[in-house]
């Protein structure tokens, strides 16, 4: 799907979802409501994406919307090597992470999703960036996201080269990094934030 039509139906899709939200009238309910399935029909006829899964999606999502938060654990071994792990859905490499679950706190999520993905435990040490994906060179996709980088510390556990999630696991020189899962995370944040790690900087970068 290209840049200009995601963005366009990612507003379209507020837009309805919104004005169902506070929309009382039968017939108003019902105009929304069709225009969410036409966005959605048209969703799945530019990508790659099951018709249902999107219904699904939209589904889950009420109220005003907002962006969801995915979080990423930055973990970075004695010589300097990041932690990857390898995506089963794409076969590409990202940073151990996911969404936020209902009831976790970021720093909890982080650590959670570590430990499915890795079998490593670890803790949150510092937020090191709160990122729009509109704002880096991620491929276009829904739904509109936040994206919040965990410098961590593994703490125990015992690193694990498949999950259910992934097929491979290892740490790798930033300046030789695999295939990387763009729509998880891209180069630049990787060696943006391995920079700062490196020079000792601690102010969170964001946007």
């Amino acid at each position: 799907m290209q840049a200009p039509l995601a963005a366009f139906l990612e507003q379209v899709l507020a837009t309805a979802q919104a004005r169902l939200t506070y929309s009382k009238d039968p017939f108003d309910i019902g105009r929304f409501e069709a225009l969410r399935n036409a966005a959605a029909t048209l969703i799945a006829s530019q990508s790659e994406l099951d018709p249902e899964a999107i219904a699904q999606w939209i589904a889950l999502d009420s109220g005003y919307p907002t962006p969801k938060l995915d979080v990423r654990a930055f973990i970075v071994n004695e010589v300097g090597h990041l932690l990857l792990v390898q995506e089963r859905s794409d076969g590409c490499w990202t940073l151990p992470g996911g969404w936020c679950d209902i009831g976790d706190s970021p720093s909890q999520a982080v650590v959670r999703e570590l430990v499915e993905e890795t079998g490593l435990q670890c803790r949150a040490v510092r937020l090191l960036a709160l990122f729009d994906k509109h704002k880096h060179p991620h491929p276009p996709q829904l739904p509109h996201a936040h994206k919040a980088f965990f410098l961590c510390e593994v703490t125990g556990g015992e690193l694990l080269t498949q999950t259910d999630e992934t097929q491979g696991a290892g740490y790798f020189p930033i300046d030789q990094l695999p295939e990387l899962s763009r729509h998880r995370v891209v180069e630049s944040q990787l060696h943006s934030l391995h920079e700062r790690v490196r020079e000792g900087r601690v102010e969170t970068l964001f946007d």
